[in-house]
Parts: structure tokens; C-alpha cells; sequence
């Protein structure tokens, strides 16, 4: 017998994280912060720039330290310019590996659908030359109609050999992708078609998004938020990381890199603002008279803190006059009872 059973034991997955979204959506800034989580103090991010350059505006300026809470980032650049075939993809990605790079960002990986050189191009060529008499230069168009559908033969196997090469790749891969609102024709339920919206859809072969370990969707309205409405293949474990509507951090990168490794999600760390609601909370949901209440919600750390809530955590701040205005109630009826 040629086949062996042994205990599956998970092991270290390399990433494959794609982030689609319209301009402005902040695809490109979440996927830095991402790559900061994942690489770390002691690892290597490297970009490769399909965009004429644009992810140096996240690079410091020269003899400036590189700091993501403003913005700045320290990353190796590849400045990848057409053609973009799949083939050119796998040589830039393993060209960042060879260099060291622990996190590869692509931006944008969309230019391998429909980029120049792309797929949707080397299939529109093919088709364009077998429709092209070679003695007359005329073409054919009634020929070329016929072999449209046989042209994409050859860019989807480049389209699949490119996926297959992604698998071996060691380093954890951050992919960009435009996306576009897409509108759809359907019947009501009248027999009238109507355009319905769609929402944005990332752009690149079908078949993408799904050999990704995740993606999800931004849009410009919200930079930063994933939408659950829109495009994603987030498992049980991926939402609890990245919730709808929470803004993309490098904490988030921290849990990512935890959980391709361990299979396990780590908690975030609070902060100190955090911490202390919590335990201003938590003393209030105790407080035995009113004259303890008077005494906690005078103190001079209390009142900064509810400050700082209204300024920073507003729901936070309303929690703790609800919990103010709960306990006055309670002591207004034990004292009305005891008069009765």
C-alpha cells in the first residue's frame, strides 16, 4: 500500500490576504498596517507597485524615522511596470522573497486581470491575431467573434500556474485590488427588469478571491472599514478579527500573524482609556449608598475621565450617566419606601 494515515497536526500557514476596494477606500494604507502587524520589529515588508509609485507616499522622508501612527512606513519598493502578465507577477513576488521580505503588499494585483499586458489584453491578442489574415492585415470580424472564447485558453493557464506558484511562497502576501459598482438587470416581480445595484466588486479573474486565505471590501465612504455587505471570505475566526465596520490596525496584522501560526486568535490589547471605563463602570454597577456615589463621581479622576470619554468614546460616556442615573433612581425608591 502507497498511502500513509497520520494524526493531522496544524502547522504554519503563509498568508494570502486580499483587500479590494474603490479609490479612496484606504486599501493601500490598511494593507501597510497590516503588513506592520505582520512583520513586526525584527521583519521585512516589501511593495510591489504597479501604480507608478504611489506607495511611496507612505515611505519617510529621507533621514526621517518611519512611524505608522503618522502614516509612515520603512518597506522595500518594486517598481513594476507593464507588462502585467501573471508570469511577471510570480518573478516580482519571488525577486521580494529572495530579498527577505517577511510581507509582500501588491498594489494592485488587479492589474493582472486588466492591466496592460494582463489577461483580459493577451486574450483580446490572441483572438485579434487568429482573426487577422497574415497575407492582407484584414481582419476577420465575423472570425473574431468565433475564437473569442477559445483565445482565453492560454492567459487562464498562466492565470492558474500563477496561483499554484503563490501556494509555495513562504512570505505572507497582502494583494490590492481595484473595484468597480457593479449594476445587475433582473426581472421584478411584476415582469419589469430593473437595475439593481451590486455594490463594489473587486476587479480580477473570478476564481481570485476564492484561493485567498481572506479579503474584504472597502469603500470610499467608510477608508479602512471592511463592509460585510460587500465582497469577502472572512471564516468564524477572521470576523472575530476584523469586525464589520471597525477600522483596519496594526493590531490587526499582530492577530493575523498569531493566527497563521497558532490557529489561535490573541485578544487586543486594552488601552488605558479602556481600563479605566471599565473599572469606573464596574465600581458604579456596585456602589451601595448615595454618599458613595457623591464621593466617586466628585473625585478629580473620575471627571477627567468622563471628559475624555465625551471626547473620545461618546457610547462609553453615555454607558457610565446611564449607570450614574440607574443608581440615583435606585436610592430616590429605597428612600420613598422608607418614609412610606
Amino acid at each position: 500500500m502507497s498511502f500513509t494515515l497520520q494524526p493531522a497536526v496544524r502547522q504554519k500557514i503563509n498568508l494570502l490576504f486580499a483587500i479590494a476596494g474603490a479609490s479612496g477606500s484606504g486599501k493601500t494604507y490598511s494593507a501597510l498596517l497590516l503588513a506592520q502587524g505582520i512583520a513586526g520589529d525584527n521583519g521585512k515588508i516589501a511593495v510591489i507597485d504597479t501604480e507608478a509609485g504611489r506607495s511611496l507616499q507612505y515611505a519617510p522622508k529621507n533621514g526621517e524615522q518611519a512611524d505608522h501612527n503618522k502614516g509612515t512606513f520603512n518597506f522595500l519598493h518594486l517598481d513594476f511596470v507593464p507588462p502585467f502578465t501573471p508570469e511577471r507577477y510570480i518573478e516580482a513576488i519571488q525577486t521580494c522573497e529572495q530579498a527577505g521580505a517577511s510581507v509582500i503588499v501588491i498594489d494592485s494585483a488587479s492589474h493582472e486581470w486588466n492591466g496592460e499586458g494582463g489577461i483580459v489584453e493577451m486574450s483580446d491578442g490572441i483572438a485579434l491575431r487568429k482573426a487577422t489574415d497574415n497575407q492582407t492585415g484584414e481582419i476577420n470580424f465575423k472570425k473574431l467573434e468565433a475564437v473569442k472564447m477559445l483565445s482565453w485558453a492560454e492567459p487562464k493557464k498562466q492565470h492558474k500556474k500563477m496561483m499554484a506558484k503563490l501556494t509555495q511562497v513562504r512570505s505572507h502576501i497582502i494583494f490590492c485590488l481595484r473595484a468597480e459598482e457593479k449594476v445587475k438587470p433582473i426581472k421584478n416581480h411584476k415582469g419589469f427588469t430593473e437595475v439593481v445595484n451590486q455594490g463594489f466588486q473587486p476587479i480580477c479573474e473570478k476564481g481570485f478571491m476564492f484561493e485567498m486565505t481572506a479579503s474584504l471590501t472597502l469603500e470610499p465612504t467608510n477608508p479602512g472599514k471592511p463592509n460585510y455587505e460587500l465582497d469577502k471570505k472572512l471564516n468564524r475566526d477572521m470576523q472575530v478579527i476584523f469586525q464589520n465596520g471597525q477600522l483596519i490596525s496594526v493590531e490587526h496584522g499582530k492577530r493575523l500573524k498569531e493566527w497563521s501560526e497558532s490557529g489561535c486568535d490573541i485578544e487586543p490589547k486594552k488601552s488605558q482609556l479602556e481600563q479605566n471605563y471599565e473599572r469606573l463602570a464596574n465600581t458604579l454597577s456596585q456602589v451601595k449608598d448615595r454618599t458613595q456615589l457623591e464621593k466617586i463621581t466628585g473625585h478629580k479622576a473620575t471627571i477627567n475621565l468622563r471628559k475624555e470619554l465625551v471626547e473620545k468614546e461618546p457610547i462609553w460616556a453615555g454607558i457610565i450617566d446611564d449607570l450614574i442615573e440607574q443608581a440615583l433612581r435606585e436610592f430616590d425608591n429605597e428612600e420613598a419606601q422608607a418614609d412610606v
